[in-house]
């Protein structure tokens, strides 16, 4: 009985293609996450050297 249950479990491949597409989804979300998370440093960067010479502009100084 458990036998042929798990038998029937081993030899069903219905639903394989969408955990396919599952794994792949996931395996996008995972490197999209990893490129935002490399660019965000970058953008934070460049803000604030945008925002540090803002300030010095407005004390008067003039950027070099």
């Amino acid at each position: 009985m458990f036998t042929q249950k798990a038998m029937r479990l081993a030899t069903d491949d219905r639903g394989a293609t969408a955990m396919e597409y599952g794994l792949l989804a996931m395996l996008i979300g995972v490197a999209l996450a990893g490129i935002m998370f490399s660019l965000g440093e970058g953008v934070e960067t460049q803000y604030d050297t945008v925002n540090t010479e803002y300030a010095e502009a407005a004390n008067g100084h003039t950027p070099e």
